[in-house]
C-alpha cells in the first residue's frame, strides 16, 4: 500500500495512505444486515425467534452496537459492496448498447445533457458510461460538426453544425451568462438525438479504432 505526502501552509508534513478498493459480496452483505437487525431486536439471528429476557442480546450496549454495525453495512451495500472508493473504469463492464432502446426524446438540449440522459439508467459501479466526447468526435469526423473560432468571445473555439448538421437538426444559440460573458451553445433537436442513439455502436467502434491506431503509432505503448 503506497503513501502520498502533503505539506500544509505551516510547512509540516502529514501522510495520506492510499486506500485499497475492496468489493464485498452483496448477497452476504444482505444476510449480515438481516442478522444484525434481528440481533438488535433481541432475536435469534438464524430463526428470528425471541431470546430469553436475561440474554446478553438485551443489553443496551449490544443493541446500540448492532444498530451501528447495521448502518455501516447498509452504507457499504449502497456503495454496491465497494469500500475505499469506486471501481476503476477498466474494471467495469463495457457500455451496454441495449440502453439505447430506453432513450426517448424530451427536449432540445446540449450534447452533454443528451449523453447524460443516455447514461441515466446505468449503474455507475457496474458499467462504463458513454462520454460526450465520443459523440462529438464522431460527428466531427462524419462532417456534421466543425470547430469555429469566435473573435467576439475571446477567440474561443466552439463545435458548431455544418450544413449537413443543420439538416440533421443541430443548431446554435448565442447566450449570455450571469456574469455578462457571452458564449455559443450547440443544441440537438429530436432528429439529431435519435440519430446519435441509432449510431452509438459506430461511435464506440470508431473511438476504439482510433485508440488502436494511436497505440500502434506509439509502438504499442499505452
Amino acid at each position: 500500500m503506497g503513501t502520498n505526502c502533503f505539506h500544509n501552509v505551516k510547512g509540516s508534513t502529514f501522510v495520506l495512505e492510499k486506500t485499497e478498493i475492496k468489493k464485498y459480496d452483496l448477497v452476504k452483505l444482505e444476510k449480515a444486515i438481516l442478522y444484525a437487525q434481528r440481533i438488535a431486536d433481541g432475536c435469534n439471528p438464524v430463526n428470528n425467534a425471541p431470546v430469553e429476557e436475561d440474554s446478553v442480546l438485551h443489553n443496551p450496549n449490544v443493541i446500540r452496537c448492532m444498530y451501528f454495525i447495521k448502518e455501516v453495512l447498509e452504507e457499504v451495500h449502497k456503495n454496491r459492496g465497494f469500500v475505499g472508493g469506486k471501481p476503476k473504469n477498466s474494471d467495469k463492464q463495457s457500455f451496454p448498447l441495449e440502453v439505447r432502446h430506453l432513450f426517448t426524446y424530451k427536449e432540445d438540449k446540449a450534447i452533454s445533457r443528451v449523453v447524460e440522459q443516455i447514461n441515466e439508467p446505468l449503474d455507475e459501479y457496474t458499467y462504463q458510461k458513454l462520454s460526450y466526447k465520443t459523440v462529438t468526435k464522431w460527428l466531427l469526423r462524419q462532417g456534421y460538426l466543425y470547430e469555429q473560432v469566435y473573435e467576439k468571445y475571446e477567440n474561443k473555439t466552439f463545435k458548431v453544425p455544418t450544413h449537413k448538421g443543420l439538416q440533421l437538426g443541430i443548431r446554435t444559440e448565442e447566450r449570455v451568462r450571469a456574469d455578462g460573458a457571452g458564449y455559443v451553445i450547440t443544441l440537438y433537436g429530436q432528429q439529431a438525438q435519435e440519430f446519435i442513439v441509432d449510431n452509438l455502436e459506430a461511435m464506440i467502434l470508431s473511438e476504439a479504432d482510433e485508440k488502436n491506431e494511436d497505440n500502434h503509432d506509439n509502438g504499442g505503448a499505452i
